[in-house]
């Protein structure tokens, strides 16, 4: 999170807490993520009729971390992913609750996401629809 923070101030040049949608494309270039066009013509959008055109750091976090989640998810192997998903699973029933997870991001980051947050890393995740992350693989 503080890589996070980090890259968002450097972007933040007048220091008021926002970025504009031009630099989200370039900030996100540089956490390493690579957005196409239609990606950011499509958060644009978003931005400019959900947040005024202005894009804070807890937004930046919003919009980025299922990015950086499926992004990691490509670069490690099914055996780290069912490592990782075991230590998310903490009763070890098979499924990543929301509070199992709530619990996992805090110990992560350092700090509590929302619930709003959580249920949004979860709805990207759960593909069945249950309300649970699975493994399958």
């Amino acid at each position: 999170l503080s890589e996070l923070r980090e890259a968002f101030l450097e972007f933040d040049k007048d220091r008021d807490g926002f970025i504009s949608c031009k630099d989200l494309g370039n900030l996100m270039r540089t956490m390493g993520y690579m957005p196409t066009e239609m990606e950011l013509t499509e958060l644009g959008q978003q931005i400019r009729m959900n947040l005024g055109g202005r894009v804070d750091f807890d937004d930046f976090v919003e919009l980025m971390t299922p990015k950086l989640l499926a992004e990691t998810a490509g670069m490690v192997g099914v055996q780290d992913m069912r490592d990782a998903f075991k230590e998310f699973d903490t009763n070890g029933d098979g499924e990543i609750t929301l509070a199992e997870l709530q619990q996992a991001m805090q110990r992560l980051l350092g700090e509590k996401l929302t619930p709003r947050e959580i249920s949004e890393v979860v709805q990207e995740a759960d593909v069945n629809g249950d309300g649970t992350v699975n493994f399958e693989g």
